[in-house]
């Protein structure tokens, strides 16, 4: 009986069951030592996955400016051999011009090549781009040539030059394989169709 009344005195002088139900509470930021935070993040990885990350977006932004660039400066010498091409067909064909005739052809042709060389130079190393630009490189080459066979000095003037660059262009970003035989392809239309019998 002693016990009892002693745990009895004891319980009445500790409070009410209800009081002493441990309560869980919430954790506060000073709760955790900053070391055992960091301790905690590099066991789960989280330091490494954050760096990870952000090399990631920052090599996706440096990429994208990089490609943008790169189209830029490969515009103007393309831009400029469609000009070259534009009065190397003008003086076949005995026609008047200049120089600010090259400069103009040249300018508009600039910021329609900018697009086209800006997604096929991103990608480029792509095998379904790779498999694009080799049927492109082939009907665009063959189309040249059937150009230059069959239309009019009209027509070679409007078509050839765009024609020719854009041919050339393909035939550059190729990997070596495809643009050989891209090439012999072209070759072959030319000798099996469109060659003098």
């Amino acid at each position: 009986m002693g016990k009892k009344q002693s745990q009895r005195s004891q319980q009445q002088q500790q409070g009410p069951l209800i009081q002493r139900i441990p309560t869980k509470k919430p954790p506060t930021q000073d709760d955790i030592a900053e070391s055992e935070k960091m301790r905690l993040m590099q066991q789960a990885g989280l330091l490494e996955k954050v760096k990870k990350r952000e090399a990631e977006i920052a090599a996706e932004n440096i990429g994208t400016a990089v490609y943008i660039w790169q189209a830029i400066f490969m515009s103007i010498p393309f831009g400029l051999l469609v000009g070259a091409f534009d009065v190397t067909v003008k003086v076949q064909y005995s026609e008047p011009w200049n120089y600010t005739e090259l400069f103009i052809r040249s300018c508009k042709a600039m910021p329609a090549l900018f697009p086209f060389i800006y997604i096929t130079n991103r990608h480029r190393n792509s095998r379904w781009m790779q498999a694009i630009m080799a049927i492109g490189s082939t009907v665009v080459g063959a189309f040249l040539l059937y150009t230059l066979r069959n239309t009019p000095s009209l027509g070679q003037m409007a078509r050839a030059p765009g024609l020719a660059t854009i041919w050339i262009y393909f035939i550059i970003q190729l990997d070596l394989l495809p643009a050989v035989i891209t090439l012999l392809l072209v070759a072959l239309y030319w000798y099996f169709g469109l060659r003098d019998k």
